[in-house]
């Protein structure tokens, strides 16, 4: 299990490369151990820096293989150089926070609509997190009903809260995850902040097109 797992608070960490891996024309690092996430569940990769021999190079972007596993790709013109090298990993702190809060508010929100309406609902058509805000996308008809300036403010009211939040790895396959909040728990790969107290004050920004709502949420 990579280090972004076992030690999301990891700002820092001291490995070495101990593959590449060419897909297309790019030639992709596999460490022996990494903070930065491999983008999935449309949480982004992490964003951050590869050092190594006096060299500093930036993180482009983190994907996983067919089996799960992180791949590094970074802004370098000979990256198979680092092969077998010791390299050291700096995360950027601010935009892992940020993707982290916003991934926990899109599973608060979904189980916020379901606990409106009373009962389960399909999950989004689409969910994305991008760099200031994340969404859902739904069918109108799935959220018909649905109070969404009464869910702000209960979003409110339990991200102001000491709220835990808990995530692990299936027994039986390391790579299929967990999450967790009150009752609620549902499989996902990303990462979260640890109690909803972390994400702060929210707002949604709402609105419906083609047959479809779209549901923002915004930090501070």
């Amino acid at each position: 299990m990579p280090a972004y797992y076992k030690h999301p608070e990891w700002n820092e960490l001291d490995t070495a490369v101990k593959e590449t891996v060419a897909l297309g024309d790019q030639i992709y690092l596999r460490f022996e151990d990494t903070i930065f996430y491999a983008q999935g569940g449309g949480q982004k990769s992490d964003r951050g820096t590869v050092s190594a021999e006096g060299n500093a190079y930036p993180l482009i972007k983190c994907i996983k293989d067919e089996h799960g596993d992180p791949l590094a790709l970074i802004d370098s013109e000979h990256p198979e150089e680092l092969l077998g090298k010791k390299v050291h990993l700096a995360l950027d702190r601010p935009f892992r926070d940020t993707q982290m809060k916003l991934h926990t508010s899109l599973h608060l929100l979904h189980m916020l609509i379901e606990k409106h309406l009373g009962h389960d609902i399909e999950n989004p058509i689409t969910s994305d997190i991008e760099e200031d805000f994340a969404f859902n996308k739904y069918k109108n008809a799935v959220v018909e009903g649905v109070d969404f300036q009464m869910i702000a403010q209960e979003m409110n009211e339990l991200t102001a809260q000491d709220i835990p939040v808990e995530t692990w790895s299936d027994e039986k396959d390391p790579h299929y995850r967990y999450w967790k909040c009150m009752d609620t728990t549902i499989p996902c790969g990303g990462i979260h902040v640890k109690n909803l107290k972390e994400i702060g004050p929210v707002s949604l920004v709402f609105h419906s097109k083609k047959g479809n709502m779209t549901v923002q949420v915004r930090l501070g």
